[in-house]
């Protein structure tokens, strides 16, 4: 066979397989995807919950959110899942329901799941999460060009993944972000990252939370916000968590912030947490020399003039939150004096 015959043989065969792959596409599972670059994006979408449409969520044009379908001058709560995430899992399911039935607030759940499948974290999530920052970034312009919130009155709630994606938003909106919440943020694939522009930190918005539940495995352990919430760091796992669940793997720890921050909506007792230099100084029991510090509480009601790293313990089960320190020292104490009788 000469090489001429040889060349058109092999086009032939390479033509047949992409006719076939062609033909299998629309049956065939999708997998890992790079998200295309523009807004809007088929693969993110937006869906407004409030409490008449609960049930009957109504999805929403970025280019021309309708004004009729929100309650009129509500703050907006926008939550943003993580990695295998949807609008409906995490931090959706610990938190959206609860803000519903308890506080006066429109709630907008982004789902872009198609762009963040198990198992292709990396690179393919990971390199997604600025289009859905800028698509995201794109209906709050709208939101607020259209007078249907305010800027002050938004609100964005990531966990995980989607903590990152609420940071990097911060890089497209026309006017500055009022408040994040990152609930346990990624950290693999943003902890080496050297931009600040491509991961969450303090001038993302005028106020920044973090709870890290998970950071020596799936999160970060360094301060990201302006009041970085530790519960538990001397266990070094969340109390009364473990890794395997119903036989098989899952970590326990990383959810528990959106677990932690969903109880803290409706908690009478509150997760109060103490102010510590940082994790060193907790770590070598130096917190006795930030004891003239207020403590605050974490999660939801966190005052906003909190600064630094704070530091708790909470409950095995729920509920979690164990109160004022002052009545946690107290227990400590009593239980102190009844071991030693």
């Amino acid at each position: 066979m000469s090489k001429y015959s040889a060349l058109i043989l092999l086009l032939t065969i390479i033509s047949g397989f992409c006719e076939g792959e062609n033909r299998t596409r629309g049956w065939l599972p999708e997998f890992c995807v790079f998200g295309e670059q523009k807004c809007p994006n088929s693969r993110v979408s937006f869906w407004l919950y409030t409490n008449q449409t609960r049930y009957d969520p109504k999805q929403l044009d970025p280019l021309n959110p309708q004004k009729d379908f929100f309650e009129p001058r509500l703050p907006l709560k926008i939550l943003i899942h993580g990695f295998v995430g949807s609008r409906n899992l995490t931090p959706n399911l610990e938190v959206r329901d609860v803000l519903l039935q308890t506080q006066p607030v429109n709630v907008i759940s982004v789902d872009y799941g198609t762009l963040v499948r198990w198992p292709c974290y990396y690179p393919w999530a990971v390199n997604n999460a600025p289009i859905v920052s800028e698509c995201l970034a794109q209906m709050i312009n709208n939101l607020i060009s259209a007078g249907i919130s305010r800027r002050e009155d938004i609100h964005l709630i990531g966990f995980s993944l989607g903590a990152q994606v609420a940071g990097m938003v911060a890089n497209y909106v026309s006017q500055p972000l009022a408040r994040i919440t990152g609930l346990d943020p990624a950290g693999p694939g943003f902890m080496m990252q050297p931009s600040m522009q491509q991961k969450l930190d303090a001038s993302d918005a005028d106020f920044v939370d973090i709870i890290h539940t998970d950071p020596f495995f799936f999160s970060m352990l360094p301060p990201m916000g302006h009041a970085d919430f530790y519960p538990n760091l001397d266990q070094l796992n969340q109390r009364g968590c473990s890794y395997i669940s119903n036989w098989r793997f899952y970590n326990c720890n990383h959810y528990r912030a959106a677990v932690y921050y969903g109880e803290s909506i409706t908690s009478r007792r509150g997760f109060w947490a103490q102010q510590c230099g940082g994790w060193f100084d907790f770590f070598s029991q130096r917190c006795s020399h930030y004891s003239n510090m207020p403590n605050t509480q974490m999660g939801y009601f966190v005052a906003e003039d909190a600064s630094g790293s704070y530091f708790l313990t909470t409950n095995e089960v729920a509920p979690f939150a164990k109160g004022p320190l002052v009545e946690v020292e107290f227990e400590v104490s009593e239980l102190r004096n009844f071991t030693e009788i």
